[in-house]
C-alpha cells in the first residue's frame, strides 16, 4: 500500500513539473525571440522603475494557503500592463516578481521559473484586453470596462496556472483548490481584487501626469491595505472554522445529550421495574411462605392433629404450596444464572412424552385439568431435560395461571423435520395485540401491582425464551383477547453445541455436560 503511494505521490510530481516546462519552455522562447527588439525600451528608467517596484513589493509576501503566495504587487502590475505594451509589461513582471523562498533555496529552478512566467503570461494577457480596448486617454466609461476586463483577464489566467500545479501538488480536484484559495468569503475577494484594479488604473494615470514620485506615494498605503485585508482574511478563515468545529460539536453534544437522556429513561424505567420486580417477588414469597406457617400451626393443634383426613389434606396444601415456593425459587435462580451465562447444559436422551407426564404429574391436583395430546412416536431428543422440563413447566403453569378456575388447558405436540413441535393451548384472557412483543420481557406483566388477578413474578414467560435460545429452538405465540392463548415451540431433535468463546473472551455460552449417548 505504502509503494502505491509513492509511486502516485511520484508520478503527480512529474506531471506538476510537466505542466510548469509547459508554461515556462514557450514564454521564455517568446521572450528571447522578443528580447532584441525590446532592449531600447527596457533600458529606459521608467521600466527599470516599475521592475524595482513589484521585486520590492514582492519581498512582502502574505501565505494564503499550504504554501500558496498571493502577491501584494498585482495592482503595480497591472498599472504597468496599462501603461507598457505588452512584451514590456510581461518583462517587468518576469523579472520583478521574485519569490521570498527563492532567495531561502525552498523552491525548484524550475518551479521558480514557472512563477515567473505564469505572472508575466497573465500580465501580458491584462495588457493586450485593456489595449485592445482602451488607452488612458479615454473617457471613463470606456476606460473602467476596459480596467476590469483586464483585471478579470490578468487574474484568471494567474489563478488557473497557480491552481493547476497546486491541484497536481496535493492531488485535489482544481476547484477545491480555487474555493480554498479564495477563503471563506470568495465574493469579498473576487471583489478586492476589481478594487485593486481600478487601484491600479489610478497609479498608471498618475504615473502618466505626475511621474515617479506618485508611485512611491501610493505605494506605502497599499501594502498597509493589503498586510490588513489579508490579516482579516486570514482571521475570518480561522473564525469559520472554528465555527465550523463549534457547530459540529454542538450536533456531537446534542447527540450525547439525547443518548444521555435515553439512557436516564431507560434507568429510571428499569428501576421502576426493578421496585416493582421486588414488591411482586416479596408478595409471591409471602403468600406460599404465610400458608405453610399457618398450616404448619394449625396443625399442631390437638383438634387437628388427630383427625387423619384433615392432616392429610393441610399436608397436601402445604405441598403444593411448597412446590409453587420452590418454582419460584428455581426460576428466581436460573434467571440469575442466565444473567451472569452460568447456565449449565447436560445433554442427554430426552423422552418428550415422559417428560410431559413427569411435568403434568408434578403439578398434582392442578394437573388434572391439563389434557396431553402426544404421540408416541415422536424421535428421541438429545438436549437438557431439567431446562426443557423448566420450559414446559413454566408455559403450563402460566396457561393456568391465565385461564378461569376449572377450565381446561392442552398440551400436545407434532413430529417435524429435524425436530419436534410442541404447544400449550388455554382458554385464558388472551393477550391485547399492543403487549404481544413484551410478554417476553424479563420481569414485564400486563398487570404488576400488588392487588392484581393473577400472581407470579413475570419471570416464567421470559425464562421460556431464553432457556429455548440455551436448547437451539423457538417459540411463537398466537393469541385473541378473550379467547385464549397458543404458545408454539420449535426444538431440534439434536442440540447443537455452541463454540466456545476464543481467550475467554466474547459472547457468552452456557457451559456443556454431555451426558447419555455420546453420538449426542
Amino acid at each position: 500500500m505504502g509503494t502505491s503511494d509513492e509511486e502516485r505521490t511520484t508520478s503527480d510530481a512529474k506531471a506538476a513539473r510537466t505542466l510548469q516546462l509547459l508554461v515556462a519552455l514557450p514564454f521564455l522562447g517568446w521572450l528571447a525571440w522578443r528580447l532584441p527588439g525590446l532592449l531600447p525600451d527596457i533600458a529606459e528608467a521608467d521600466v527599470a522603475f516599475f521592475t524595482a517596484v513589484v521585486m520590492a513589493v514582492d519581498l512582502i509576501p502574505v501565505p494564503a494557503w499550504g504554501g500558496l503566495q498571493l502577491s501584494l504587487s498585482f495592482p503595480i502590475l497591472l498599472g504597468a500592463a496599462i501603461v507598457f505594451e505588452p512584451p514590456i509589461a510581461a518583462v517587468i513582471a518576469f523579472v520583478g516578481s521574485i519569490d521570498p523562498r527563492e532567495l531561502r533555496r525552498e523552491v525548484t529552478l524550475v518551479k521558480a521559473v514557472y512563477n515567473r512566467a505564469q505572472m508575466a503570461t497573465a500580465v501580458a494577457a491584462a495588457s493586450v484586453l485593456f489595449h485592445a480596448t482602451s488607452t488612458l486617454d479615454s473617457p471613463w466609461f470606456r476606460l473602467v470596462p476596459a480596467v476590469m476586463l483586464a483585471t478579470i483577464a490578468g487574474y484568471a489566467v494567474n489563478t488557473l496556472f497557480v491552481a493547476a500545479v497546486a491541484s497536481l501538488d496535493r492531488r485535489i480536484a482544481i476547484w477545491h483548490v480555487i474555493a480554498k484559495m479564495h477563503g471563506a468569503a470568495p465574493y469579498q475577494f473576487l471583489f478586492s481584487y476589481l478594487g485593486l484594479g481600478l487601484f491600479g488604473a489610478v497609479i498608471a494615470r498618475f504615473f502618466v501626469i505626475e511621474g515617479i514620485w506618485s508611485v512611491v506615494v501610493f505605494l506605502a498605503p497599499l501594502v498597509f491595505a493589503r498586510q490588513m485585508y489579508f490579516r482579516s482574511r486570514a482571521l475570518a478563515d480561522r473564525l469559520a472554522d472554528q465555527n465550523k468545529v463549534l457547530a459540529e460539536q454542538a450536533r456531537r453534544l446534542e447527540q450525547l445529550l439525547e443518548k444521555e437522556h435515553q439512557n436516564v429513561a431507560e434507568l429510571r424505567e428499569l428501576n421502576r421495574m426493578k421496585g416493582e420486580f421486588v414488591a411482586v417477588v416479596s408478595h409471591e414469597l409471602r403468600t406460599p411462605v404465610t400458608a405453610l406457617i399457618g398450616y404448619a400451626k394449625t396443625l399442631r393443634q390437638p383438634e387437628f392433629s388427630d383427625d387423619a383426613t384433615i392432616r392429610d389434606e393441610f399436608l397436601e396444601r402445604m405441598e403444593r404450596q411448597g412446590d409453587r415456593l420452590l418454582r419460584l425459587v428455581e426460576n428466581l435462580l436460573t434467571a440469575s444464572n442466565l444473567e451472569n451465562n452460568k447456565l449449565p447444559v447436560s445433554i442427554g436422551r430426552v423422552l418428550f412424552e415422559d417428560l410431559c407426564r413427569e411435568v403434568v404429574e408434578g403439578l398434582s391436583t392442578e394437573g388434572e385439568r391439563v389434557r396431553v395430546d402426544v404421540p408416541n412416536d415422536l424421535p428421541v431428543l438429545f438436549t437438557d431435560r431439567q431446562l426443557l422440563s423448566r420450559v414446559v413447566s413454566n408455559l403450563i403453569d402460566n396457561a393456568l395461571k391465565y385461564s378461569p378456575d376449572g377450565s381446561p388447558c392442552e398440551l400436545g405436540a407434532s413430529k417435524e423435520e429435524d425436530g419436534i413441535r410442541f404447544w400449550v393451548r388455554d382458554q385464558g384472557i388472551g393477550i391485547p395485540p399492543q403487549q404481544v412483543d413484551r410478554i417476553f420481557d424479563r420481569f414485564y406483566q400486563v398487570d404488576s401491582s400488588t392487588t392484581r388477578t393473577f400472581r407470579g413474578a413475570g419471570l416464567g414467560l421470559s425464562l421460556v425464551r431464553d432457556l429455548l435460545e440455551h436448547l437451539g429452538g423457538t417459540i411463537d405465540v398466537d393469541s385473541a383477547q378473550g379467547e385464549g392463548s397458543t404458545f408454539s415451540v420449535w426444538l431440534p431433535t439434536k442440540h447443537e453445541a455452541p463454540l466456545a468463546p476464543e481467550n475467554g473472551s466474547g459472547g457468552a455460552h452456557p457451559r456443556l455436560v454431555s451426558t447419555g449417548d455420546p453420538a449426542a
